[in-house]
């Protein structure tokens, strides 16, 4: 009877020891794949949106930002293996806001931008573990660019057609008033490790 005691603990201590997984490492390899993954998105989104601008106008480019970005975030991620997103505390879609952790990362990032130490190149990775499964979350800022101000800057740079437009689609809409190179937000990625 004590042997099969003695061989019961035995099993369960490894068969536990083997199901644990080590704490996976967060490596340069990794930080430049999502590096690389966030500035191949933007890029995308951007070549998108300057596109539809210059054959359609600025009130048909709202749509690229309402509809189409959700739609290429969407499958960008599915088709990189990540969860992808942008995130601002002052939000245009809903889908926008950010979770504790982005808004965590947002107002480091704007403490940085405020004391002229948020840089182009600036990121953030860190490594969760959530009911034993471990992701990395990645975060890196976005500034306003030229091309944004058509539908995020000032009243008076907003035309009387995209300002309707924007409030029929976002009757909520926070995203207006930026000048440029202010914070806009940030890509948000999650990778399951």
């Amino acid at each position: 009877m004590k042997k099969i005691i003695g061989f019961s603990i035995l099993t369960l201590f490894i068969l536990v020891s083997c199901s644990q997984k080590d704490k996976p490492e967060i490596t340069e390899e990794l930080k430049t794949a999502l590096r690389s993954d966030a500035k191949t998105f933007m890029e995308s989104l951007k070549s998108v949106l300057i596109k539809e601008i210059q054959t359609n106008g600025i009130v048909n480019a709202v749509s690229v930002c309402s509809d189409t970005a959700q739609i290429l975030t969407n499958n960008y991620g599915v088709s990189k293996g990540i969860y992808i997103k942008r995130v601002s505390f002052k939000n245009r879609n809903p889908l926008n806001v950010p979770d504790d952790f982005e808004s965590k990362v947002l107002k480091m990032f704007e403490e940085q931008f405020n004391k002229n130490q948020l840089k182009p190149e600036s990121d953030y990775v860190e490594l969760i573990e959530q009911n034993g499964v471990y992701k990395v979350r990645y975060m890196k800022p976005i500034f306003v660019q030229p091309e944004c101000l058509n539908c995020h800057g000032t009243e008076e740079q907003i035309s009387p057609q995209v300002k309707d437009l924007i409030n029929k689609v976002y009757p909520n809409d926070k995203a207006k008033g930026y000048q440029m190179g202010d914070l806009r937000g940030a890509v948000s990625i999650q990778k399951t490790l």
